[in-house]
């Protein structure tokens, strides 16, 4: 099943939410300096901010079909082996229908 990620505080016209769960917030980091050739090319294919909303749609009760109020924050900190941008969702997992 795949979820819809609804960042409006209104749902689309014909839309009707019939079940809620408890808030969900997932925080993962994202390097945004340069890795260098050898890291570069062993990471070629791995996109780190996609693995970041994955994780937060995964941690969705199975039965949600939407996550409503999606809120994301972000915030970079340097360290000796690179920066990083840590990245974090919010949001309320629900279980929406079409009227």
């Amino acid at each position: 099943m795949s979820i819809t990620l609804f960042t409006t505080e209104n749902l689309p016209e014909g839309c009707i939410v019939k079940e809620t769960f408890g808030m969900i917030q997932v925080t993962g980091t994202v390097e945004v300096s340069n890795k260098g050739i050898i890291r570069g090319m062993l990471q070629r294919n791995k996109n780190e901010y996609q693995e970041v909303i994955d994780s937060f749609v995964d941690s969705a009760p199975a039965e949600a079909n939407a996550i409503l109020g999606v809120q994301i924050a972000t915030s970079s900190q340097q360290f000796s082996n690179g920066t990083f941008l840590y990245v974090t969702y919010i949001g309320t997992p629900a279980i929406i229908e079409e009227t």
